[in-house]
C-alpha cells in the first residue's frame, strides 16, 4: 500500500502495516509486517489470518511455561481444532536468557516440514524465534502475551553469544497478533518494562538527533515523528496503564509495536536505541556471566534512561564553544585497550578491533568540534524539545511501578560508574557517550553517578 509521508504520521501501527511511501527524507520506506491484530479475543483470529497470509499448516509454537500457560495452551488447541499440524517447543524455565543453548532447544525441535514458527512471549521468546526463522527461511508470527517490549515488530535480534551482546539483523515478523484479554492479565512488572522502553526512546531519540550532527549520520524526521506521537500518548497515561486499563493497555502496545516498525523504517534500530541500551546490554553481558537472574529488559532501559538524560543536561548547560574534543594519546589508548580486556575478558580483541575506529586524530575530533558548535543553537532547542516529553523520568517511572534507581535492580555505584565508563563498546554506535569520552566529560560524571548511587 502506498501512503504519503503525511499520512503515515497520522495512521496507528494497525494500519502501518505492509506500508510503503517515499519520505522527504529521501528513502523509499517499507513495513514488512503484514498484518498487526490488537483487540480482545485476538488468539482466535490467528487460525483466519494464517490461511489469509498463506502461511501453511504445519507449524511449530515456541513458547516458555509461563507465556504456554498465558496464551500458548489456548493457541494451539484453537489451531489443532482448525486442522492444523501443532509441534510444540517449550522452555520449562521462565525467566532465562536469549542465548546459544536456548536457540539450539529450539532448532532440536524443528522438523524438515515445518512451515510456519509462532512465537507465544515477548522479548526473548522473541529474539530467538527470529532467529531460527530467519536461519531456517520459515516464516513467523507472534502472539504477543506482555506490553513490556518493543521488539515485536522489529528485524533485529540482540542474542548474547559466547557471553557478548550481539544484534542480528534478522527478518521481521509476518504478523504480530496482540490479543487485549491476555495482554492485560499480564503480571504488572511487564508493563512497567514497556513503559521503561517507551521511555527509554526519549535518549534514543538525542542520540539520533545527535549523531545527525557530529557524525553526519542519517535522520528522518518522519520516523522521529512517529516516535513522538506515540511516546506523548503513553506519558499521559501512565497512570491508566499501571492499573491495566484497557484503552491505556491498547495505548501501550500500539506504542511498541510503532518502535519496531520505526526500525523497519529506517533499517536499524537507531529510533528506538540508544546510550540507555549500552548500559542495559553492558549490566545483561555481567550479570549472565556471574550468573544472576536476568531483569526484564524495559526494567533496565528505564533505570538507565534517566542516568542518559543527566549527561545530556550537562551538554545543554554547556557553552559549546568552550568544549575541547582531544586526541587520545598513546598512553591512554593503551590504558583503554587494558580496561576493555579486564571488563570484556574473551571478548576484548572483537570489541576492541569493533572500536578502534571511534579513537579519532585531532583532525578529525577538530571538523566534529566544528559541526557541533556550528549547528548548536538549532540542535539545542530539538534536544530540549525532546527531553520536555518528560521533565521527570524518574517520577514517570515510579508511577508506572517500575524501578527508577540503579541501585533498585542491583547496580552500585562502581558498576554504574564502570558501565558509563565501558558500555560505549557494546555497539559501535555513536552516541552522547562518545562525545563526553571524546571531550573529557565521561570520567568526571562516571564518578559523579557513583557518588549519587553510594548515598
Amino acid at each position: 500500500m502506498n501512503n504519503t509521508a503525511e499520512s503515515v504520521l497520522r495512521q496507528s501501527a494497525e494500519q502501518l502495516a505492509g506500508v510503503s511511501f517515499h519520505c522527504p527524507c529521501g528513502r523509499e520506506h517499507e513495513v514488512h509486517i503484514r498484518k498487526f491484530v490488537l483487540e480482545e479475543g485476538a488468539l482466535y483470529r490467528t487460525y483466519g489470518l494464517i490461511r489469509e497470509l498463506g502461511l501453511g499448516r504445519k507449524a511449530l509454537l515456541v513458547a516458555d511455561r509461563a507465556s504456554y500457560a498465558a496464551a500458548g495452551e489456548t493457541l494451539a488447541g484453537e489451531l489443532s481444532r482448525q486442522g492444523m499440524d501443532i509441534r510444540l517447543s517449550v522452555f520449562p524455565e521462565e525467566q532465562w536468557y536469549a542465548e546459544e543453548k536456548a536457540i539450539v532447544r529450539v532448532l532440536i525441535d524443528l522438523e524438515p516440514d515445518t512451515e510456519l514458527v509462532i512465537a507465544v512471549g515477548s522479548g526473548t521468546i522473541n529474539d530467538i524465534v527470529r532467529f531460527v526463522s530467519s536461519k531456517a527461511k520459515l516464516p513467523y508470527i507472534v502472539a504477543a502475551t506482555a506490553p513490556s517490549m518493543d521488539g515485536y515488530a522489529s528485524t533485529a535480534s540482540p542474542l548474547l553469544v559466547n557471553g557478548f551482546k550481539k544484534t542480528y539483523a534478522l527478518a521481521s515478523p509476518v504478523a504480530v497478533v496482540g490479543d487485549l484479554t491476555v495482554l492485560r492479565q499480564a503480571p504488572a512488572d511487564r508493563a512497567a518494562a514497556g513503559v521503561g522502553d517507551m521511555l527509554a526512546k526519549i535518549t534514543a531519540l538525542c542520540d539520533w538527533l545527535l549523531a545527525s550532527v557530529v557524525e553526519q549520520e542519517y535522520y528522518c524526521d518522519i520516523v522521529a515523528g512517529l516516535m513522538v506521537r506515540a511516546l506523548t500518548g503513553i506519558i499521559d497515561s501512565i497512570g491508566a496503564i499501571r492499573d491495566g486499563e484497557e484503552q491505556a493497555t491498547r495505548l501501550l502496545m500500539e506504542g511498541l509495536v510503532l518502535s519496531g516498525i520505526a526500525m523497519q523504517m529506517v533499517g536499524s534500530s537507531r529510533p528506538a536505541s540508544g546510550a540507555e541500551h549500552h548500559l542495559s546490554h553492558y549490566w545483561e553481558m555481567k550479570h549472565f556471566a556471574a550468573g544472576h537472574k536476568p531483569e526484564l529488559h524495559g526494567i533496565k532501559v528505564g533505570v538507565a534512561t534517566p542516568v542518559i538524560a543527566k549527561l545530556y543536561e550537562k551538554l545543554l548547560q554547556t557553552d559549546v564553544e568552550t568544549i575541547a574534543m582531544r586526541e587520545k594519546p598513546a598512553e591512554r589508548r593503551e590504558q583503554w585497550e587494558r580496561d576493555i580486556r579486564r571488563c570484556y575478558g574473551a571478548l576484548a580483541e572483537e570489541i576492541i578491533a569493533a572500536n578502534r575506529g571511534l579513537l579519532l586524530p585531532q583532525p578529525e575530533l577538530d571538523i566534529r568540534r566544528d559541526r557541533l558548535v556550528a549547528h548548536w543553537p538549532g540542535l539545542k532547542s530539538r534536544l530540549r524539545a525532546i527531553l520536555d516529553l518528560a521533565s521527570d523520568l524518574p517520577d514517570l517511572l515510579r508511577q508506572a511501578g517500575a524501578p527508577a534507581k540503579p541501585e533498585q535492580i542491583g547496580i552500585g555505584g562502581e558498576e554504574l560508574a564502570e558501565a558509563l565508563r565501558m558500555a560505549k563498546e557494546v555497539r559501535s554506535r555513536y552516541t552522547i557517550l562518545q562525545l563526553a569520552d571524546q571531550a573529557d566529560w565521561l570520567e568526571p560524571f562516571a564518578e559523579e553517578m557513583a557518588v549519587g548511587v553510594r548515598a
